[in-house]
């Protein structure tokens, strides 16, 4: 049974519990289960008479019974949450997020469910561009190990990095990520010695279950967080050996020159949006790092993942598959044991039609780490382009809900809308192409999904709102491009919304 997601609530079906915030809320049976049965057939309208059936089973009640009980839902999660289609019945009105179970297991933190843990990132106690470069590090190598820990989850760096700059406090952080435990840490330099102080604490009491420091030469950081990340095992699962711990690769370079450029290709995709600005400048970014390491197979495997993504939505001149090839095996060679490395590579080779290899990585990739937001969402897009679309949006779900606050979010709503609309499910295609452009208000590929979504749905002064929305953010836009990206069918349908739209 799915759990259901509509911000800020969460209702659990088999629990019979429905959260705000994480945070139980009173509600009674009938009016839970007139919930249940209007997010079960959302979008759909849900008549009077099947309404009261579901409520009421078996029994003659009076229709005022279910207008009280509308009147509490409204009171609850707002005036516009249900709405009233006059003389035929009520329909749920807010976006809505679908959650497998073991997704909703995997994000949750309350008793019962799988332990999920956040790495959130060290504090800097010392001014240092570079030793913040080698702190992040640390952090992302933590989070790569624990991730091999069997029966625990853990959250995208993607997502606990977004607190770097955010001072809010650990329940909270605990509660929008969904974690039943948190890493903390603080990294200084004292003369010569970098030393790392670090926690383990339990979210919802704030008990600290571990600490420990530790001193290192910034060159032999290798060993200390070998060190670190044994220390928190040792709360977690006592019987890790030490040799399982050395199966993981190092995904960072030692030239910190090169993870420097490798981070400044990142940011200016999240910085600038999708354009071809910003893609020329992630690419160069990309070769620097690796012309100054040319063994940093993350920082290939980026590159060809950017390389395909720009030539697949028209952001470069030419697609070139051949050098999306070269940089994606280069990766793999390298770094065979990266489940990151792995992620982006076969996400890559799958984007220029090389399915079969590409699922085949994307498994070997969760094999050797579950938690990876992005492998799942990837897997998810393979399948889908394979025509397994129900499979497929379904793992592209549960890769968004392992990484609640990333920053790829916007890009793979507007992916999952995209196979949503191929399924026919117009209506759930609009809600994520309208989450995805709120989370990424730059992203215009969002906006070109909600204006076809919104014309199959019969809307066409709607659309054509949509359309012109995406026409403002990418002046460029134009109809061969959305046949490039989005499909020939939907390039028609718009056809007759694009004059006047600017």
């Amino acid at each position: 049974m799915p759990v259901y997601r509509f911000v800020p609530y969460e209702l659990r079906p088999a629990d019979r519990l429905l959260l705000r915030d994480g945070t139980p809320v009173t509600l009674g049976a009938r009016a839970f289960d007139l919930l249940l049965c209007l997010l079960e057939r959302h979008p759909e309208l849900v008549s009077k008479d099947d309404a009261l059936a579901r409520v009421w089973p078996g029994l003659v009640v009076e229709e005022n019974n279910l207008s009280v009980q509308v009147s509490a839902l409204r009171k609850q999660l707002g005036s516009e949450a249900i709405a009233t289609v006059a003389g035929r019945g009520y329909r749920f009105a807010h976006a809505l997020q679908r959650v497998p179970d073991e997704a909703a297991a995997a994000s949750s933190g309350h008793p019962g469910s799988q332990p999920t843990i956040a790495v959130l990132p060290f504090q800097l106690r010392t001014e240092s561009p570079r030793l913040q470069l080698l702190a992040d590090g640390l952090v992302e190598d933590v989070i790569a190990l624990l991730a091999r820990v069997p029966g625990f989850r853990l959250i995208s760096h993607a997502s606990s990095f977004v607190f770097r700059h955010h001072p809010v406090p650990l329940p909270e952080i605990a509660r929008q990520l969904g974690v039943r435990y948190v890493v903390e840490g603080s990294v200084r330099a004292v003369g010569e010695t970098l030393r790392v102080s670090t926690q383990l604490t339990e979210a919802a009491s704030g008990q600290v279950l571990w600490n420990g420091r530790f001193e290192s030469a910034p060159h032999a950081s290798e060993d200390l967080q070998d060190r670190i990340t044994r220390g928190i095992l040792s709360q977690l699962e006592p019987e890790l050996t030490r040799a399982e711990i050395a199966h993981i690769r190092r995904q960072r370079p030692e030239n910190l020159d090169a993870w420097a450029h490798y981070r400044q290709a990142v940011g200016s995709i999240a910085l600038q949006g999708w354009s071809e600005a910003a893609l020329d400048q992630a690419r160069a970014q990309l070769r620097l790092s690796v012309a100054l390491d040319p063994s940093f197979g993350l920082g290939h495997a980026h590159y060809a993942l950017l390389t395909a993504l720009a030539g697949n939505l028209g952001l470069m001149p030419q697609a070139a598959p051949a050098e999306v090839q070269t940089a994606a095996e280069r990766a793999i060679a390298l770094d065979p044991g990266s489940a990151e490395v792995l992620g982006y590579a076969a996400c890559a080779l799958g984007d220029i039609g090389q399915h079969a290899r590409g699922q085949t990585l994307l498994q070997q990739a969760l094999e050797i780490d579950p938690s990876n937001a992005q492998a799942h969402v990837a897997l998810g897009a393979v399948l889908g382009l394979q025509g397994q679309l129900e499979a497929g949006i379904e793992r592209m779900r549960l890769g968004m809900a392992l990484s609640p606050r990333d920053r790829r979010l916007g890009f793979w709503g507007w992916a999952l809308s995209t196979f949503l609309l191929r399924a026919g499910q117009r209506e759930q295609a609009l809600a994520e192409a309208r989450s995805s452009a709120q989370r990424d208000p730059s992203l215009y590929l969002a906006r070109v999904l909600e204006a076809a979504a919104l014309d199959g749905l019969g809307q066409p002064e709607a659309a054509a709102q949509a359309l012109a929305a995406a026409r403002a953010l990418r002046p460029r836009l134009s109809l061969q491009e959305i046949a490039q990206v989005h499909g020939e069918r939907i390039m028609q349908r718009l056809t007759p919304h694009w004059r006047g739209t600017l």
